[in-house]
């Protein structure tokens, strides 16, 4: 029996099997750069999100405390807000997370009776050890006095850690707080780890019973899914890994076997749907008139979310988009950008942990500094994004990738000792 390879790789949890595609319908490497970049480009996005939240707060609201400002509000009624929609982003994390853990299933499943069991065993030790580390940067950021105050007038959530933490809550975020129970007072962004590990759990459990009737596990997950989308929020984020998990079960080839152009006129209107729809603002004046549409789903649906159901779709259209054109964009073949998009997404997971600690230190010292106004932010981006990923790259090395190694030696040995028991 063919032992499983290594824990597979996740929005949050960025781990490659070496040489093979992260699917099992596209042999090209295309296919799996793609995926590695829409991962890393939602990453910056989320930068991109706190960055502009700290500054100018109207281009996530629409109003602001003092005096807004035009160019921002603008961008808010704009139909091109995705490039900073960090929730959004976050939902995309999320599908691909239920789209590569489940393609995983599909591909090695079948090759080792045990693979779902040694996949759901290894996820809390392949996301919890970067999780813990993470927090203990936050535990001494505080005890050495890194974080300054946050500028009065902008969300509260920019000011963090409290200050009041100790020891014994670092210690409890670090071993489970941030996992089980989404704890974010170290690092706010934690708020969807305990989501990731909750909805990959669901993705092996749903394939492990159903597996052995593809149209049945198709037809499971999007009603699953569908019926989340309608609920409140803290139910509706699920949806998104069984949105993946279905989609990680449908054969894209007979799509991507029709002419280019046919299938371009399918999948280019799919892509910019999807970014208008992923950037979507109940108040933005570039979706109004989705208004009737809100009204008419939240009769029957009174708790659906509409900040959580028009950017699940939008998430939903471009990975359909990128599954239909897989190996037929020559601008993901192997080259210098090719490398640049897996590159990003290998450090997606870290910049996604670091990035709110050199916002809190060097972004928040440049606004204090240089005060309110673009040529701060244009700073204060430059600083983020370049400390952000020159610490991510350490982190992954040190911290990242490790424990992907460590999590599937448990993994193995866990179901070794079972068998030998």
């Amino acid at each position: 029996m063919q032992k499983a390879n290594k824990t597979h790789p996740s929005p949050y949890s960025k781990e490659r099997t070496r040489g093979h595609s992260t699917t099992p319908t596209a042999g090209q490497g295309g296919h799996s750069i793609t995926l590695d970049g829409v991962r890393g480009l939602a990453a910056i996005s989320v930068i991109f999100s706190h960055v502009f939240l700290l500054y100018y707060s109207e281009i996530h609201y629409g109003l602001a405390d003092g005096a807004p400002s035009t160019l921002a509000l603008s961008i808010f009624n704009s139909p091109v807000t995705f490039f900073y929609r960090g929730g959004a982003a976050v939902l995309l994390f999320f599908l691909l997370s239920g789209y590569v853990l489940c393609s995983a299933c599909v591909k090695k499943a079948p090759l080792d009776d045990n693979y779902v069991s040694m996949a759901a065993s290894k996820r809390y030790l392949r996301l919890g050890l970067p999780v813990a580390a993470a927090v203990l940067i936050g535990y001494l950021g505080i005890v050495l006095n890194a974080f300054p105050s946050a500028p009065a007038g902008i969300n509260n959530f920019l000011d963090f850690p409290d200050q009041g933490l100790g020891f014994a809550q670092m210690l409890k975020s670090a071993l489970y707080g941030s996992m089980l129970l989404g704890d974010g007072n170290f690092d706010y962004v934690l708020w969807t780890i305990s989501i990731e590990f909750y909805g990959s759990l669901l993705v092996f459990a749903l394939f492990a019973l159903t597996h052995k009737n593809r149209m049945l596990s198709i037809t499971l997950c999007m009603v699953l899914a569908c019926f989340l989308l309608l609920l409140p929020k803290a139910y509706s984020l699920y949806s998104l890994f069984f949105f993946g998990a279905a989609l990680a079960q449908v054969d894209f080839a007979a799509i991507r076997r029709l002419p280019a152009r046919r299938v371009a006129l399918l999948t280019v209107p799919l892509l910019l749907s999807g970014c208008y729809l992923i950037g979507f603002y109940a108040t933005s004046a570039s979706y109004r008139w989705l208004e009737p549409v809100t009204a008419g789903y939240q009769r029957l649906a009174p708790h659906a979310d509409s900040s959580i159901v028009y950017p699940a779709l939008g998430a939903l259209c471009i990975l359909v988009s990128i599954l239909a054109s897989a190996g037929r964009n020559r601008l993901v073949e192997p080259g210098p950008g090719a490398k640049l998009l897996a590159w990003v997404g290998k450090l997606s997971f870290s910049v996604y942990l670091l990035h709110p600690f050199m916002l809190a230190t060097a972004g928040k010292y440049i606004f204090l500094e240089m005060g309110k106004n673009r040529y701060s932010l244009l700073v204060c981006l430059v600083v983020v994004f370049s400390g952000t990923y020159f610490f991510s790259y350490f982190f992954y090395k040190h911290v990242d990738r490790p424990s992907m190694k460590i999590a599937d030696k448990f993994g193995k040995r866990l179901f070794m000792a079972q068998r030998t028991a």
